[in-house]
């Protein structure tokens, strides 16, 4: 997943003619930083992902290449783990329905 979010940075940014200075000013990071996202030294902070995806006029799964459907196996994990996995994906889809202009 990782090296798709590096190819679908480089790609986007192609696409929309965004040099890495100019995302990296849009973002408030550094250029470097942009560049070691595109070479996959270093993984870009989840807000970012989703700030890269307002800019870029696409949606987060797009960024990250998934499908609709992602499926995890939490069989090994105890109930309290469980439900740990539950309340992180509830909270995430609240940020992702809060950001739904986006």
């Amino acid at each position: 997943m990782i090296y798709n979010l590096c190819q679908q940075i480089v790609n986007m940014r192609f696409k929309t003619g965004m040099s890495q200075a100019e995302l990296a000013r849009r973002l408030g990071v550094s250029r470097s930083s942009v560049n070691a996202w595109e070479l996959g030294f270093a993984t870009p902070q989840l807000k970012h992902v989703i700030e890269m995806a307002g800019i870029f006029g696409t949606t987060v799964d797009n960024m990250l290449n998934l499908s609709n459907d992602v499926s995890v196996n939490i069989t090994e994990l105890n109930d309290e783990e469980r439900q740990a996995v539950f309340n992180l994906v509830d909270c995430l889809k609240k940020a992702h329905a809060g950001n739904s202009d986006v």
